[in-house]
């Protein structure tokens, strides 16, 4: 899954969950695995990977941005969003020492039964992904 994917699970997550911070903190985590499950596509494996890379980062951030400056999201909720998408920094330090480096994360072992599909379906499910936390957050948010 893309990283913005998983910053707006966590948000969401957040947004609409009444149970203590640290429980909040391990079901974001949870959520990492469970979405690395669905079947997606990663431009882990694309010819344009920084590129692609840059966008989801720029991406993820603005969204922080909008969610904190123009709905008022607490902090706290916007590091459970920054924290779903974490487990993503092993790809990317992976990906800057080589494609054989180990991965920490559980759901980006080889083993693991990582979800992938073609870019159209795969980018459609993401969207819809981001689409539905998006208006949980915001409901949530009013």
């Amino acid at each position: 899954m893309w990283v913005i994917v998983h910053v707006y699970m966590g948000l969401a997550i957040a947004a609409v969950t009444p149970v203590p911070r640290w429980a909040i903190a391990l079901i974001v985590i949870a959520s990492h695995v469970l979405l690395d499950l669905v079947p997606h596509w990663d431009y882990t494996f694309a010819r344009n990977l920084v590129i692609w890379g840059w966008v989801d980062f720029l991406l993820s951030l603005a969204s922080l941005v909008v969610c904190f400056f123009a709905l008022g999201a607490p902090l706290w909720m916007l590091g459970m969003g920054i924290l779903s998408g974490a487990p993503d920094f092993d790809v990317l330090i992976s990906g800057l020492r080589g494609r054989g480096t180990r991965k920490w994360f559980p759901s980006h072992w080889q083993r693991f039964p990582h979800g992938q599909c073609a870019p159209l379906p795969g980018v459609s499910v993401q969207l819809a992904i981001v689409a539905a936390c998006a208006a949980v957050f915001v409901a949530a948010q009013a």
